[in-house]
Order: structure tokens, then sequence, then C-alpha cells
């Protein structure tokens, strides 16, 4: 038979209309399993990031504790956001000072911090971080936060009012991938109802 026979022009056509849709609809989906698992593996990694930070966050404030007799508390004296005293507190700057039976917890003056710097319990190096270094260890944080692996200010509360809290300890915790969270009041209760909202589902509490 010729090779020119109408047989031959059969087996030799090209792919249909309908077959090329269904090569790609199968690469769609092929594509869409690939980037939901990538996605997945991503989360989890930063979840397991944003657990280390916290633990290591989490252990700057027993350190702190530890030399000062209490952790730092969100009402200070200067009125600074809460992720500013977490960090002006880790890095020394923040510091509790008593008068007789009055205690204020508030800024260091610059006169106070020797040469080397203030005696700070982390390295903001090793953390993410919003706002500005300070180049020198005697430079104040004016805009500093420890952030998580999506960029949102770590969560950071204790003491908010002074004579409403009950919790024992502080709260610390990453918002996750959603960005969103519902506080805890004044009083420092994390309730059930609280950890359960739509917006804390995907929160990462230090200790946990």
């Amino acid at each position: 038979h010729s090779v020119f026979s109408p047989r031959a022009r059969s087996s030799n056509r090209g792919f249909t209309l309908i077959e090329l849709l269904m090569v790609i609809a199968i690469i769609m989906i092929l594509a869409g399993i690939t980037f939901g698992i990538s996605r997945g593996v991503q989360n989890a990694q930063a979840r397991t990031r944003a657990k280390a930070e916290l633990a290591v966050i989490a252990q700057a404030l027993e350190s702190y504790k530890s030399t000062y007799g209490d952790y730092p508390w969100t009402q200070n004296e200067e009125g600074d956001a809460a992720g500013l005293v977490l960090t002006k507190a880790l890095l020394g700057w923040k510091v509790f000072v008593r008068s007789g039976t009055t205690t204020t917890f508030k800024d260091k003056a610059v006169s106070e911090v020797p040469s080397s710097g203030p005696k700070a319990f982390v390295d903001p190096t090793k953390l993410s971080t919003s706002g500005t270094i300070p180049s020198a260890p005697t430079t104040k944080p004016t805009d500093l936060a420890f952030t998580d692996p999506w960029g949102n200010e770590y969560v950071y509360a204790y003491k908010q009012n002074s004579s409403s809290w009950d919790n024992f300890g502080f709260i610390l915790y990453s918002k996750g991938a959603d960005s969103s969270a519902i506080a805890v009041g004044t009083n420092g209760i994390l309730t059930t109802d609280i950890r359960g909202a739509d917006d804390n589902i995907d929160n990462i509490y230090s200790g946990e």
C-alpha cells in the first residue's frame, strides 16, 4: 500500500478540539494539586517557625521576670503600643522603677545606659521585625516590633489594666495565616469562646 493511503493520513491526524481540552483540563488539575501541596508545606513551615520564635520570645520574657520580678506590663508610663513595649523591654530599655511602695514601668533614660548598651534578653537580629533595629546599643528603639512569618506583629499582653488582670502569666501568640484575631479582654483570660472564634481558630499560642 502507498504511504499516502487514506488510512495512513487518518492515523497521522492531530488532536481534536475535545482531546486538546481534555489535556488542558488534566494539566490544570495537576497544577492545582501541586500548588495546593506546595502551599500546605509552606504554611506548615511558617507555623513551625512561628512556634520556634514564640519559644525564643517566651524564654526572654522569663529571663526578664527573673531580673526585674515581673513580666513587662502592657500598661506603661510612655503609652507605647504592646509590640514596642515588648521589644523595648527585651532589649533592656523598659524597666520597673520602685520608689517606696510605688512601682512604675517606664523607659530607661539614655544617661542611665552604659556605652555597651542596656542588658538585652534577646538578639533582635535573630527574629523578624518591623521598624528599625537601632544601629548603636545606646540608641533607644522607637518603632520596633517582632513579626511572625506572615508579617504581622506577635501579639503580647500582660496587665493591660493592672487592677483587673486575672491571668497569672502573659498572653503571647501569632495571628496565623489569616492575619486576624480577637483580643482577650482586660482581665487577660483566654476563654474557650475566644480561642474558638473564627478569627482566632488558626492562632499559634506560646507554649503550645
